[in-house]
């Protein structure tokens, strides 16, 4: 008998679909599969990869406005946003159409020695965990990444929001794709995820998650000596110099903190300001906050729910914790009453940097002064994640100072939590290693071999 799981509506908690539990059975048939297609999928031309990109970025556009509406419906995010993330995707998988051909090696003499060669070989069978935030962006980062290096791959999309995932991989298979390249193992993480893991065969994994989660991606891969990339979230500083332009910062400030509801590692999740300008600027992202409408997305809500339940339960708690140690909250604190998994969108005041070294995933916006740049600066740096951080400066000399100090993968300047497909992304300390998008997912996804002529 078949295992199965229901996928839910977050906004409505009702039932929209249901998926199989890859079993580890499940799992060993398709890593065989991915064994067999390798080896042709290897030696097929960068052109010829890039043909099939092309054909499934198109597809993808063409089906826009009906992955928008899945996506939206099993993640909760408006379908603004769903529709930006679909089109996206299609726009990674063309970036990638571009590059599939920039695995290169290198030649050289060696006098004495003779001539070197150091070709870059596809790692093998490769597996990707999604997670349900952001899944069909992150899908087209790691399947694009992989299979544009000659690689097989494995995708695990969350169990909360795997129905974008399956329908994109429908419409990328049939556009050329070899049977075996590309498969979905649908399921949870303690089962699907965990055998993925295990599995002998499949030689890297991807993994975007928690910071716990992914300590224990690395213990359970460790015995195989796997190669891993993991991206592990953020606690992002957005950094309002007293030079800044603050309705712009303000505007920026709450789209990137509310965006997806708040529910996506780079957003602005410590928004860190200089005393001169704190009161105008809670007076200013009040205004436009208080302007969101929260609800059911696929409806025409502007700001939709928590993605499950206990993603709600643990933004509460948060919100609980820094009211208790003294913050002021100045709009929200409470769960919506009635269905779904909606929680006000949140301001807080007077927070204490050190009770935000946590990540908080949800519509909570921390508001922290500071007198002196060497102070932001330590609240900034103050965490143990460092996936990303923007300042916000019309002085260069501040702007330099700020990309320079702040110990993240990604720094922006009055910029946030844009990532064309071209800039490579990844973090520093506990938010992981390892870079997705750019010229680096070469690294991620090849290892080189070096051949000496005598």
């Amino acid at each position: 008998m078949t295992n199965t799981l229901q996928v839910y509506n977050p906004a409505t908690e009702k039932v929209i679909g249901e998926i199989k539990e890859f079993s580890s059975d499940d799992i060993t048939s398709a890593a065989e599969k991915a064994k067999s297609a390798s080896v042709s999928w290897e030696n097929t031309s960068a052109s010829q990869r890039a043909v099939i990109f092309i054909t499934a970025a198109a597809k993808i556009r063409a089906d826009a406005d009906e992955l928008s509406r899945l996506l939206t419906a099993e993640e909760g995010k408006p379908l603004s946003e769903s529709r930006d993330e679909i089109l996206g995707a299609a726009h990674v998988f063309e970036y990638y159409a571009s590059v599939c051909g920039a695995v290169t090696g290198d030649a050289k003499h060696l006098p004495k020695y003779g001539y070197l060669n150091v070709v870059r070989k596809p790692v093998g069978i490769c597996a990707a965990i999604i997670p349900w935030n952001m899944p069909a962006i992150i899908f087209a980062w790691k399947a694009g990444a992989a299979v544009s290096c000659g690689n097989t791959i494995i995708v695990k999309p969350s169990k909360t929001a795997p129905l974008t995932i399956l329908k994109m991989a429908e419409l990328i298979n049939g556009s050329g794709l070899p049977e075996g390249v590309l498969q979905i193992a649908t399921g949870s993480g303690e089962t699907a995820g965990r055998e993925l893991i295990l599995n002998k065969d499949i030689r890297h994994i991807s993994f975007t998650g928690s910071i716990d989660s992914g300590i224990e991606v690395s213990k359970l891969a460790a015995p195989n000596l796997k190669k891993l990339t993991l991206e592990l979230g953020g606690n992002d500083a957005f950094i309002v110099t007293k030079s800044a332009d603050l309705n712009k910062a303000a505007s920026a400030a709450v789209r990137h903190r509310f965006y997806n509801c708040g529910q996506v590692c780079t957003s602005a999740k410590r928004i860190i300001v200089h005393e001169s300008l704190v009161d105008e600027f809670v007076k200013l992202v009040s205004e436009k906050i208080s302007k969101l409408n929260v609800g059911d997305c696929g409806l025409g809500a502007n700001l939709g729910p928590l993605n499950n339940s206990s993603q709600r339960s643990s933004v509460s708690e948060s919100v609980s914790k820094l009211k208790d140690a003294g913050a002021e909250i100045i709009l929200g604190g409470e769960v919506c009453k009635g269905a779904g998994f909606f929680y006000k969108p949140t301001l807080l005041k007077n927070v204490d940097p050190k009770n935000v070294s946590e990540e908080i995933f949800g519509p909570v916006m921390s508001v922290i002064s500071y007198s002196e740049d060497s102070e932001a600066l330590k609240i900034a740096n103050g965490t143990n994640y460092g996936l990303g951080a923007s300042v916000w400066t019309a002085d260069l000399k501040t702007a330099r100072l700020f990309a320079d100090e702040l110990k993240s993968g990604v720094v922006w300047v009055n910029k946030h939590l844009i990532l064309p497909p071209e800039m490579p992304f990844g973090g520093v300390k506990m938010s992981g290693f390892g870079r997705e998008n750019g010229l680096d997912f070469i690294y991620e996804y090849t290892e080189s071999k070096s051949i000496l002529f005598g």
